[in-house]
């Protein structure tokens, strides 16, 4: 398969997974195209997508959008991001990849188990634990952008409503987009050359995001709740593979 047809399907692939469950394209498109580019260039090439689909994820589903709920989140990422960009410098992948798949599968399979709800109901409740899950998410995504899983336990933990769900995501990561764009700015991550690229794949993310949202539309809460499950194991699968 030539190498510019791989890249037009892993974008494709990543804006129907993002438009669909509300997260996903870069914890689809860095692993995939760090098959092919380095981490760092592989993080650079689709931070624009991510950014720019959370936005207009966030302005879409804005009427679903509850502040109380996303602030554990928030108060536990911050220090996450500080973490995970330094990480993304100073230390190698594979232990931080292999924590992060440990993490999401644990909690997948334990939540799906019929005893456990009554002890996640409880534990959702507990704003240290959307503190835990911010952190997390924070640190992968500062040194990944793929910090989508720990967010999607704690608001899959917190609420059955998918357009909840998508809102709380869509805002949550928009802000953590913005801030690291200051940073990885600041960094040399970003060049002009690099997001000339970038831009060439813009009708294929396109064309992807519709299809996605065209799916979400079609499909019921339980559905909906089932495809973000084997997302999260797969995404523990293919992070323990990459490490």
């Amino acid at each position: 398969m030539p190498h510019e047809l791989a890249l037009v399907l892993i974008f494709l692939l990543s804006a129907f997974t993002m438009s669909f469950a509300g997260f996903g394209f870069a914890l689809v498109s860095v692993p995939l195209l760090a098959l092919f580019l380095p981490i760092k260039a592989a993080v650079a090439l689709q931070f624009p997508y991510c950014l720019g689909l959370f936005m207009y994820q966030a302005w879409h589903y804005r009427a679903h959008f509850d502040w109380r709920q996303m602030r554990p989140l928030f108060l536990g990422t911050a220090l996450g991001l500080i973490l995970g960009a330094y990480l993304l410098y100073h230390l190698p992948e594979a232990a931080l990849k292999r924590a992060l798949a440990i993490f999401i599968a644990s909690v997948v399979v334990f939540n799906a188990l019929p005893a456990s709800k009554v002890f996640m109901d409880r534990i959702a409740q507990n704003s240290w634990w959307g503190r835990v899950c911010g952190f997390i998410s924070g640190s992968f995504f500062g040194a990944y952008t793929i910090g989508g899983p720990p967010a999607a336990v704690y608001i899959m933990s917190i609420t059955a409503d998918p357009l909840k769900a998508k809102s709380f995501l869509a805002s949550f990561f928009t802000i953590q987009f913005i801030l690291m764009g200051f940073v990885y700015g600041a960094t040399g991550m970003f060049t002009w050359p690099g997001l000339k690229t970038s831009l060439l794949f813009s009708p294929v993310v396109a064309l992807g995001s519709l299809a996605g949202f065209w799916a979400f539309g079609k499909a019921s809460t339980r559905l909906y709740r089932q495809v973000v499950a084997v997302m999260l194991l797969l995404a523990s699968a293919v992070l323990w593979w990459r490490a």
